[in-house]
Parts: C-alpha cells; structure tokens; sequence
C-alpha cells in the first residue's frame, strides 16, 4: 500500500492511497479512535515503548514527549539522555511501532506482511542530518520511501487536488504562499502551482518553533498564578505537565476567555489553575511574531506584486491555536485560508504525491545554505565558502552539482562544514546554524594511512602541481555529499555530510 506519512513533533498522521482517495488513518487508542499516533517514547521496566503505549503509561522513569524535536538537535549517532537509545535508533524504533500500529490497530486493511511504500515529509527548514536520520529510519524500520517533499510543499498539493479547477491552465493565480505551524517546527514556503507541477521556490522557517512553546507558556502562567516556584517542581514530572498544558489549550476556541489547567494530581497541593486568556495570548505573541516575520519576508519578495497568489494557506495542528489564525487575519484578512483539516494536509499531500494516478510533479528548492570554512593562505585565518545557496532551483530533476578546484597550500584539508538559514553581510554563515561534521582530506597521499590531525596544519610547496577537485551533490532528498580528488595521483574519498557528529562519514576512498 501506498502512503502519505507526516512525521510530526507532537503527532504522526498517516494517509492512505485508494482509489483515488486519501483517507486519513484512525488507530485504536484504549476506547477511542484517534487520527494520529502520539509522537512520545518512553523508558519503562519493561523497555523503550513508543507512541499510544507511551502516552498511557502515566508518569514514566522518563519520557520524550516529541521524538522528532529532540532526535533534531543532536547527532544521529549521540544517545537520547535518559533512553539508551541514538537519535537514529530513537527514529528507527519509533516508526517501526508506527509500522505495528498500522498493520494491528488502524483502519486500513493491511496484511502483515504487505509492503508499504510512503512520500515522506520534513521541515522545509529540516538539516541534512534531519533528513538522513528520517530517510535512514524509514528504510530501517521497513517502509520503502518513495521520496521526501517538505511540508509546506506536501499542504500546497493537498490544497491544490481540492481547488483544481480554480486553478486551472487559465487561472491567474500561479501561486501559493504555505505557513505551517506544527508542534515543534514552523515553516513558510511560496510555492509555484503552474499545471501539476509543485515548485518549491523560495522558503522561510524556524526549526525550533511551535506549539510546545506555547505548552511552556502555559505551565508558566499556570504555575505563577498558583504561586508555586517552577524550582520547586520535580523536574520529572515537566514531560506530563507540559502534556497537561497542550490538552488544556487544544480546548480552546475562539471566543474563550478563560483557561483551565488542572495540574493537581502531577503537583502536590496545586489547585486547578483558571488562567485569563488575555495574558495568555499576550504571552504567546512573540512566537507568533517571530512567524509572521518570515511570512512577510516571503510576501515582500513575490512577484509581480503578489498578485498571481491564489491564497497564504494556513495548515499545521498549532496554526489553529486562536492568538495565530486572529494575527493572521488582522494583517492578511481575505487571503487567509485554513485548511479543513490543519493538522492532516501535509498527510493528505502527501498521499496525492504518492499515487501515481495523481500526476503530481514537485521539484523543490534547497532550503538552507550550505558551505565550507577553510584554512586561510596564513594558516590561522578561516574563510567561509559558500557552496549550495538557499533557495537555489535545480534546472532539471537531477541533484545540484558543485565544483571547487585548486593547488593545495597544506599536506591535509581540513573542512568544516555547516548549514544556516541565513548568510550575513560579509557572506559569513548566521541565523540558525547546524555543523555537518569535518573533513580531513591527505591532499599528500603518502599520508593517507597517518592520524592526519597531526598534520592537518603543517604547510607544504611540494604540492604545489598538484589537482585537488571537490565535488559536490546536493540530493533532491536535500542529502549532500562530497568527492575529493587529488587528480594528479588518483586518489580520491568520498563522504557524507551530517551523519556524525564530529566528523563526516567516509563512505569510499580508493587511490
């Protein structure tokens, strides 16, 4: 079976391809139905247990109530504190009980044994190492990925497959402006909706940002108007309070005036807490600032004034919260539009991308810089060179291919490379910053089998004749490798970047 699968911060949602049609999957949780899988692990006596299981277990050893935020800040191959496990394996684990869920407790008729085939989303503003993690847990877990789309891209073709015939050959509308807003990531990406084809062409984000920072606004005013000191709160109990929180604010609507969080049985002597939503929302506001700063900044650079976009679609289970869709329509009124389903759209998409009958065509742009710093001619001075630009547009569906060639001035390269949302004045790398690992290259091949570190500085004029060629591939799953050759003797290294946390992956070397 074909699938659209949104791995989430807070939630996983699951749609499937029949026929034609992209229903969203249910799964049986205790009593009830839900339409999506929780996106929790968490360590008991008996183990790591992952999703429903988690969420019911009460106030575990410990609990990691959003796998995808946290495996998104360190090394696929650093441990999870508390868990045992690697960012990847917490990955890996995680959707292998996604894969159980959707075989034994979903309402999807799948077999055992059946093959699942899935279009896989990530953040638009999601890192090579991200990526590789999601990419390399859904193969492990055994889910063949039929490709990964960006999020906002995957809610543009949802909205799109709806509204096709206002979008016809004819239409003047040629664009979509998506912001999404998730539990731990927002996104804003202008996407080109010329005919069936989804071209991802400029975006704007902010990796750590969501609706769990509006859970910590919560617990903080909770506490504050019970007058408790948040230092004297066992810190054990943080995951569950902050869970408390969310479902409390997801039962808010749009003319609430007031809150109530009842934290009495996770706080010894805390009463139930009825918090004004006027401070609430007025709390809440700088987050909702900070993504109404990226959406302008991708308004501000539309073409033609803006005026072939058909709507700034709004999707995302955090978009819904009120103090957001209110900000939205004050500063956009009719261009607004929900999506009917905020949290399922990029699933939806998702799906549609997946079903071969759909005839849906997405080419995306690289959403973040990537570059190298180097060694200066001096050996003290690092000069930063960038490779791959934000918001480069491949010309054709193959990856973009980068050349560096020159004579080297030491006998080991030593390469430090990096992603950024942003470069400053002077070129040089700012806005949220992510290392890819370092490179050390034995430009002199009689070093190749040396510890090169202690080499990695020593200059050299022996080597002055000599090719060093740097090639690089930036993959449409937004992956980056790099090939270097010492041309003029045939030795050459290739590596991955961003799969470990010190140094990039040597994936083949010969000489």
């Amino acid at each position: 079976m074909k699938l659209g699968i949104d791995f989430g911060t807070t939630r996983t949602v699951v749609a499937a391809v029949q026929d034609g049609r992209y229903p969203v999957a249910c799964f049986q949780a205790g009593d009830a139905l839900a339409d999506h899988v929780p996106g929790f692990a968490a360590r008991t006596d008996a183990g790591v247990v992952f999703g429903a299981d988690a969420a019911a277990h009460g106030v575990p050893q410990r609990l990691v109530r959003s796998i995808k935020r946290v495996a998104s800040r360190i090394a696929p191959d650093e441990r999870v504190e508390g868990l045992g496990l690697t960012a990847l394996e917490l990955v890996t684990e995680y959707v292998r009980a996604l894969r159980r869920a959707l075989v034994e407790s979903s309402n999807l008729d799948l077999d055992p044994a059946e093959p699942l085939e899935a279009m896989v989303a990530v953040p638009a503003s999601a890192s090579a190492r991200q990526r590789y993690v999601t990419l390399e847990a859904f193969r492990a877990a055994g889910i063949e990925v039929l490709g990964m789309i960006n999020e906002p891209t995957a809610a543009a073709i949802e909205y799109a497959h709806r509204d096709l015939r206002q979008l016809g050959p004819r239409s003047p509308k040629r664009s979509l402006v998506v912001y999404d807003l998730g539990g731990g990531t927002f996104d804003a990406s202008t996407i080109s909706l010329a005919g069936q084809r989804f071209e991802l062409i400029a975006s704007d984000g902010i990796g750590q940002l969501g609706g769990d920072d509006f859970d910590v606004e919560i617990l903080v005013l909770a506490l504050e108007t019970l007058g408790i000191d948040p230092a004297t709160v066992d810190v054990s109990n943080a995951t569950a309070l902050l869970e408390r929180c969310r479902q409390a604010k997801e039962g808010l609507g749009a003319n609430s005036r007031r809150l109530l969080v009842d934290l009495s049985d996770l706080v010894p002597g805390a009463e139930p807490a009825i918090l004004p939503v006027a401070e609430l929302y007025a709390r809440c506001q700088p987050h909702v600032e900070r993504t109404l700063e990226c959406l302008d900044r991708l308004l501000g650079d539309l073409p033609f004034g803006g005026r072939e976009l058909a709507a700034i679609y709004v999707a995302g289970g955090s978009a819904v919260f009120p103090p957001v869709l209110r900000s939205l329509r004050q500063r956009h009124a009719r261009k607004i539009k929900l999506a009917p389903l905020p949290h399922a759209a990029t699933a939806v998409g998702l799906a549609v991308a997946a079903d071969p009958d759909a005839g849906v065509f997405v080419r995306e742009a690289t959403t973040r810089h990537v570059g190298v710093w180097r060694e200066g001619a001096d050996g003290r001075e690092k000069i930063f060179d960038p490779l791959v630009a934000k918001d480069d547009l491949p010309q054709s569906d193959e990856p973009l291919v980068v050349q560096r060639r020159y004579q080297p001035a030491h006998r080991v390269g030593h390469l430090r490379f990096v992603e950024c949302t942003r470069l400053g004045a002077h070129g040089d790398p700012v806005g949220e910053l992510t290392p890819l690992g370092e490179v050390l290259f034995p430009y002199d091949p009689h070093l190749a089998d040396r510890d090169l570190r202690e080499h990695a500085a020593q200059r050299t004029a022996d080597l002055a004749g000599h090719e060093i060629v740097e090639t690089y591939t930036y993959g449409r799953d937004g992956r980056v490798s790099v090939v270097i050759e010492n041309r003029t003797r045939g030795h050459r290294r290739e590596y991955r970047l961003g799969e470990s946390p010190r140094s990039a992956r040597a994936a083949h070397s010969s000489a």
